[in-house]
């Protein structure tokens, strides 16, 4: 034994001043450790400060230019004025700007707006030019022109069997001029005098359950609404699916939401139930997430429990996508606000039946609906 191990056990006092020495520099570590994370953290909280107040500045630089921009650019187009347009070709076509530019968060509206008038392409003889396939513009024009004549409060309205036919050209031409919500927009199904749907927003809708006609229950029914495909159905390869949408269910508001098996009947397709606990399991082929319940259901299971959220403290918001495999084998997720994503393996039945994999939401309250994105790919 070393002779100051020998030492500190033969006399008890000089063991206890050792060990207490021993701990004192133990803490004396820690401190410094701790004091080290306290000023690694300080030194991020002013670094986050900082860069924080850049892009403050730097949005109010970009305010100050877009403002000076647009006064020195100002928007010099009437609503009357009649534009000359040649399309792939296709000259004499005239149309008013107050047809073109009627979604305003479109790039067609613009595109038309008349401040960049100047800086279009035109031909020779001064008609601005569109690089466009002529017979689908005109398909274009043609809707544009029917919905100006339906007037209704929030925006015109053009019924679903006349509008245009949709095709892999037709919908590529939509996306880039980001029209596609304007031409199909939402089309949520139900059971009548069950909901009510009102578009907020381009692109943007609020569901919302109809209450109980009972004087005695003021308790909002539940509502169950699908999105069909067979509406716009012409011909085999025309159907528009979704493959994605955004669901924000208000605070308070129960219900369910996800992707289910059905009869696709179009205008009539009614999906019945409320969708809670057991009743989901005997949806075949399906899967959607109960947000009373926490819990995400399958085909007779129970894919995902306890799941982070609390719809009578905040409000839910969920992403429904279908992406990835064939028809046979496709991959359906819904993910929660914090990251966490539940996914199932579903197959697209496209075989000539009635039944369809339809994106579906039920709920006792109000949703709000957007981000559609639709599979442009799987058309012809």
């Amino acid at each position: 034994m070393p002779p100051n191990e020998k030492r500190h056990a033969d006399d008890p006092a000089l063991a206890r001043a050792s060990k207490k020495s021993r701990a004192g520099d133990a803490v004396s570590e820690t401190t410094t450790s701790s004091e080290s994370i306290t000023d690694v953290v300080s030194h991020l909280h002013k670094l986050l400060e900082t860069k924080e107040k850049e892009l403050k500045e730097r949005e109010a630089n970009f305010d100050r230019r877009v403002k000076s921009f647009e006064s020195t650019h100002p928007s010099i187009g009437s609503d009357n004025d009649v534009i000359q347009l040649n399309v792939g070709g296709q000259t004499n076509i005239a149309v008013l700007r107050s047809t073109l530019t009627q979604f305003e968060d479109s790039m067609l509206a613009a595109k038309f707006s008349g401040r960049w008038d100047e800086s279009l392409e035109k031909d020779r003889d001064g008609n601005i030019f569109m690089d466009e396939d002529p017979e689908n513009f005109s398909m274009l024009l043609k809707f544009l022109r029917m919905r100006m004549k339906h007037p209704r409060e929030g925006g015109g309205s053009v019924p679903q069997r006349h509008l245009p036919k949709p095709s892999y050209e037709f919908c590529s031409m939509l996306e880039y001029y980001n029209l596609m919500q304007g031409v199909y927009g939402h089309y949520w199904v139900g059971a009548k005098d069950t909901f009510t749907c009102e578009e907020i927003a381009y692109g943007t809708v609020s569901l919302c359950s109809m209450t109980s006609e009972s004087s005695d229950d003021s308790a909002p029914k539940m509502a169950t609404v699908a999105y069909p495909h067979r509406s716009l159905l012409c011909e085999y390869g025309s159907e528009l699916k979704l493959t994605e949408f955004i669901v924000e269910f208000e605070k308070g508001t129960t219900g369910a939401v996800g992707w289910i098996t059905c009869t696709d009947m179009g205008d009539n397709t009614n999906i019945t139930g409320q969708l809670k606990g057991s009743e989901n399991s005997m949806y075949h082929n399906s899967m959607y997430l109960n947000i009373a319940e926490r819990k995400a259901y399958g085909w007779k299971s129970i894919l995902s429990e306890n799941l982070r959220m609390n719809h009578t403290e905040e409000a839910t918001k969920l992403v429904c996508r279908r992406s990835g495999g064939t028809h046979q084998q496709r991959k359906y997720s819904i993910e929660l606000a914090d990251g966490t994503k539940v996914d199932s393996i579903l197959s697209d039945l496209d075989d000539g039946n009635d039944y369809r994999v339809l994106p579906m939401i039920s709920f006792s309250g109000k949703v709000t609906v957007s981000g559609l994105k639709y599979a442009i790919d799987e058309l012809y």
